[in-house]
């Protein structure tokens, strides 16, 4: 992957070149371009998103003062216009797919990962979404109330890999349930969510697919008891099973499992539903616990990537970006995993911010020295060539 590579070259070759081209042929992204390319493109935003860029100039005067790594980035020239036109009219579609494309080829060669949390093996996935405000002033487009503008992003997220398995941005009106209604649904796997997911209809496509979800009852949810399991733990208040009773039962109207729990910490109690009959009170609240993985998800992209303040302000040029953060957000992840390092995802990305133009090998940053390919690293012996 090195081979005198810049760490941002070694971080695209990660991307499949042909599969690239592939998608940006379908969308025509480089119909009539002569300077600035897709594949430019891409380099420039991730770019944008590990070195923090503020704005169209200020990527441009950055990357005019590093003319001698043009040649290595494939650039022609940069100019505040040409980068502003490219984000108005390339097709944000091509950097989805491209996000898609670098999920599936990660989840291929990472495979299955033990959740240390969890004695069992079934995947536990995080449904929630995330509004990220704009100025309506700008972002006409974007009205979500008379004086607010925004946008949301809903994640389906994987609490194993730490990776979101799907994203779809939309308006900020547009209700949770609406758009977690198609997403992709894998049999065996628990989808957890908090309360706001409540819906008859997602809950019989979870049961249909073969799969189970965990969320919090509302305050009118209605229900009857059937049977009142024993409680095997001194945190867990009352384990029912129940049928819903409410005049829309007819729409899920299989049993259902109520918990009340008491954080033993707080000692708050919650109550949690599923239609998992088999796992323990106890995993139960512990699923649910999971969820805050995504708060994290979306804690890190607001914080370390570009997502919360815009270089354009038409529609396609916002999707653009978000999607080029994602794929920022999993090539880090990525790297993490093909370097087998100990360091956080935060560390790496630091590290990677650091040094994105430098040619040092990224095994070299992260690792201090090439590692060995039949050996995993020693996190007791690891030393940084970057000290923060």
């Amino acid at each position: 992957m090195y081979q005198g590579k810049t760490v941002l070259q070694q971080m695209q070759s990660l991307i499949s070149g042909y599969d690239f081209k592939k998608i940006v042929f379908e969308h025509h992204g480089d119909k009539g371009i002569r300077v600035l390319s897709t594949r430019n493109l891409l380099d420039i935003m991730v770019y944008v998103h590990l070195a923090s860029k503020q704005s169209l100039r200020d990527i441009v005067l950055s990357l005019q003062s590093k003319t001698n790594l043009w040649y290595h980035l494939g650039l022609k020239s940069v100019s505040r216009n040409n980068l502003a036109h490219a984000m108005k009219n390339r097709s944000a579609q091509i950097f989805e797919k491209t996000f898609y494309l670098l999920l599936e080829k990660l989840q291929q060669q990472r495979g299955f990962i033990k959740d240390r949390r969890f004695k069992f093996k079934v995947p536990i996935k995080s449904i929630d979404s995330t509004t990220i405000s704009l100025c309506l002033s700008l972002f006409d487009w974007a009205q979500f109330r008379q004086t607010k503008g925004g946008i949301k992003l809903h994640v389906m997220y994987d609490n194993r890999s730490k990776t979101p398995d799907f994203v779809n941005i939309t308006e900020a009106s547009t209700h949770d349930v609406a758009i977690a209604d198609s997403f992709p649904i894998s049999p065996g796997s628990v989808y957890v969510m908090d309360k706001g997911y409540m819906h008859f209809a997602l809950f019989r496509k979870i049961a249909e697919k073969g799969a189970f979800f965990v969320t919090r009852t509302k305050t009118n949810t209605q229900y009857r008891i059937i049977e009142r399991r024993t409680k095997k733990s001194t945190a867990v208040k009352a384990d029912w099973i129940v049928e819903f009773s409410s005049y829309r039962s007819k729409e899920y109207s299989e049993r259902l499992r109520v918990v009340h729990y008491r954080d033993p910490e707080t000692g708050a109690i919650y109550k949690f539903l599923t239609n998992n009959l088999k796992l323990s009170a106890q995993a139960i609240a512990d699923i649910y616990k999971s969820r805050w993985d995504i708060e994290l998800f979306f804690r890190w992209i607001k914080q370390n990537l570009k997502v919360k303040t815009f270089i354009g302000t038409s529609e396609n040029a916002v999707l653009l970006q978000i999607w080029t953060a994602m794929i920022a957000y999993l090539l880090t992840e990525y790297i993490r995993f093909i370097s087998s390092s100990c360091h956080s995802l935060l560390t790496v990305f630091r590290l990677l911010s650091e040094n994105i133009l430098s040619t040092v090998s990224i095994e070299q940053i992260l690792n201090g020295k090439p590692p060995d390919r039949n050996k995993r690293i020693n996190c007791d012996d690891l030393q940084l060539v970057w000290n923060f």
